[in-house]
């Protein structure tokens, strides 16, 4: 499941898996909760270190996250 796909796969309820989700991943890049967002909806990407990052987060796999990234 892709990181999109997969984000928005959590409940989006104030403060729910989500918001706890899109805390702890700003919070584990250096980044605000907008960037994650933008991440979230494809206005941006994460880098190596960043995409990294995320795969142990969420402990999945970066490949399964990030399929298309190099």
């Amino acid at each position: 499941m892709v990181f999109s796909d997969y984000m928005n796969s959590l409940s989006s309820e104030r403060m729910s898996e989500k918001g706890r989700k899109v805390k702890e991943l700003a919070e584990a890049v250096c980044k605000s909760e907008v960037v994650i967002y933008n991440w979230i909806g494809g206005r941006s990407t994460p880098n190596k270190l960043e995409r990294k990052t995320i795969s142990g987060v969420l402990n999945i796999p970066e490949e399964e996250l990030f399929p298309d990234a190099k």
